[in-house]
């Protein structure tokens, strides 16, 4: 029984960590793209006619793109985080090394 309430313990604890993985990409996740967002839409508004990188000065959405593919990654990472689409997670990989180990 002793053994059973450490393997619990440790799953528990690694769910835990993968949680706190999840929230740090997720802070990480909205203060890079706002930052980004802040100098593609204002560095040429504050600097004026002066060029400071090679973007250029448009009213587009140049840096949607970027929250588009992050934030897709940052879904396929709740996904895996929550356990909600579990199509190779650790139960597959648990069955699989029974399946070969008979």
């Amino acid at each position: 029984m002793k053994n059973a309430d450490k393997y619990k313990y440790a799953k528990a604890r690694k769910k835990v960590e993968n949680i706190k993985k999840f929230y740090k990409h997720v802070v990480t996740y909205l203060i890079v793209n706002l930052f980004l967002t802040f100098v593609w839409k204002f560095s040429f508004k504050i600097f004026g006619n002066f060029i400071l990188s090679n973007q250029y000065d448009s009213d587009g959405f140049i840096h949607i793109p970027f929250w588009l593919i992050w934030g897709i990654f940052l879904i396929f990472d709740a996904f895996r985080t929550y356990d909600v689409i579990t199509i190779f997670g650790k139960d597959w990989e648990e069955r699989k090394m029974k399946e070969f180990m008979k």
